[in-house]
């Protein structure tokens, strides 16, 4: 009985909230704002769009100042279009949460609304998602043939517009491999940095030159910036976004390696950055995104296993020139397989025979070059140079994704990677944050 009475309470509670207001109706709204949210989330824009009527209005406004008004069904949709391909291809997912609606019958009959709502961000290689707006939606609502519409939707955000957030959007489009001829022009003699400036955003991007002698010029560089640019986060090489904000164990093999003299520039920076309080993330993407991006070149994921093990190699000859390479190969197999989700299985010896049958030479260390996989663009490129390319491309579409996100949350940020990447980037950071306000190679 007691249950009972619980519940014809709440019904009634309703009905009595506003008596003038149809059950139906309440609820028929009510579906209306959660469609809202989904069609929004799923990256529906038409689906969202058509939500108004086609002469309604949308408007957002910041702490009280208003932003952009959308007035027919045709501007919404590409507003949406736009804004949720951004998304796409930063790896955002939105959530809208809309809760507390009040619903008030007017005098001239027409339903308005209120209802509070928040938004998280949840980028694909961040472990958490992220609170990014908070806010009030007022409606005025209005019964078509086609069920209850939106009339009006005030976006009323409770914080002021970020500065710059909604033109720090990389176009990708712009993103492709680059000729000898182009790196010439594009790039400079590493290393080197670009700086730029965009309102109150600065991002330095340092070109290095791998070394992994301390005291070399590309860790000169990044002493001279990280000292006199003060950044508020640094990204670096090799190490994935996934990982999160200033591993320790990176720290700790930073400072065993230290003594030896030997210190790529990715664990020289992480070593500066703990030394002076300031947050350091990788630029790489999950290995699963390589892994799809080499399968648009080969269906073959013996061919892919191959060119891992060969890019890694390139690595281990730089920082390690003594290491026996045969066995390098054997560990390095399992490994990419494990990391990368292969579908495949090599042996030292099937791995050779691989390696012969693609590249027409025995494997050997002299016979590891670089030009084999660099990725540049030149005429009929061979499956080594094909794949080179792509998994380059698939880290440049993260990188820049991440450095967009970074410089809006942080501000200051400084990247250092190779050369080859602030050449394929160029472009799209100038797209984004203008030329650079000046380069160089002494801060």
């Amino acid at each position: 009985m007691k249950k009972i009475f619980i519940t014809f309470f709440i019904f009634c509670s309703t009905l009595f909230a506003d008596d003038h207001i149809k059950i139906k109706d309440r609820h028929a709204i009510d579906d209306l704002i959660s469609i809202y949210s989904h069609t929004w989330d799923s990256k529906d824009p038409e689906g969202w769009a058509g939500l108004f009527i086609d002469e309604g209005i949308w408007e957002n406004s910041f702490a009280g100042k208003v932003g952009r008004t959308l007035k027919s069904n045709k501007e919404r949709f590409e507003f949406a279009k736009e804004l949720q391909e951004s998304f796409r291809q930063k790896g955002v997912t939105t959530r809208h949460h809309q809760t507390n609606t009040l619903l008030t019958l007017k005098e001239d009959g027409e339903i308005h609304g209120e209802t509070v709502f928040s938004v998280i961000w949840q980028y694909i290689d961040d472990p958490l998602p992220k609170l990014m707006h908070s806010g009030v939606y007022r409606d005025h609502y209005v019964k078509t043939d086609r069920g209850w519409k939106f009339r009006v939707r005030e976006v009323r955000f409770d914080h002021k517009l970020f500065e710059g957030q909604e033109k720090l959007v990389p176009d990708l489009s712009l993103l492709k491999a680059r000729t000898h001829a182009e790196h010439r022009k594009l790039g400079g003699r590493a290393p080197y940095f670009s700086h730029y400036k965009k309102g109150g955003m600065e991002f330095v991007f340092i070109a290095a030159r791998h070394e992994p002698r301390v005291g070399s010029p590309t860790h000169s560089l990044i002493k001279e910036v990280i000292e006199g640019f003060e950044p508020k986060c640094v990204i670096t090489e090799g190490l994935r976004s996934e990982d999160g904000y200033s591993p320790e164990g990176l720290i700790r093999d930073a400072r065993r390696r230290e003594k030896s003299g030997n210190l790529p520039e990715p664990l020289y920076a992480a070593l500066l950055c703990s030394e002076n309080d300031i947050p350091f993330i990788g630029g790489e993407p999950m290995p699963v995104a390589t892994t799809e991006a080499l399968r648009k070149v080969t269906e073959d994921d013996t061919d892919i296993l191959g060119y891992l093990v060969v890019r890694h190699l390139g690595q281990v000859r730089r920082e390690q020139p003594g290491a026996e390479i045969d066995k390098k190969v054997e560990r390095l197999i399992p490994r990419m397989i494990e990391q990368f989700e292969l579908e495949t299985a090599l042996t030292l010896d099937q791995f050779k025979g691989w390696y012969k049958e693609t590249t027409g030479m025995e494997f050997s260390a002299e016979n590891l070059r670089r030009a084999d996989i660099a990725p540049i663009a030149i005429k009929n490129p061979k499956l080594l140079k094909r794949m080179g390319i792509a998994a380059m491309m698939a880290r440049e579409k993260h990188l820049i994704s991440f450095e967009a996100k970074m410089l809006l949350e942080h501000r200051r940020v400084l990247v250092i990677y190779g050369s080859g990447h602030l050449v394929y980037e160029s472009e799209v950071l100038e797209d984004m944050l203008g030329a650079p306000i000046r380069k160089g190679d002494e801060w």
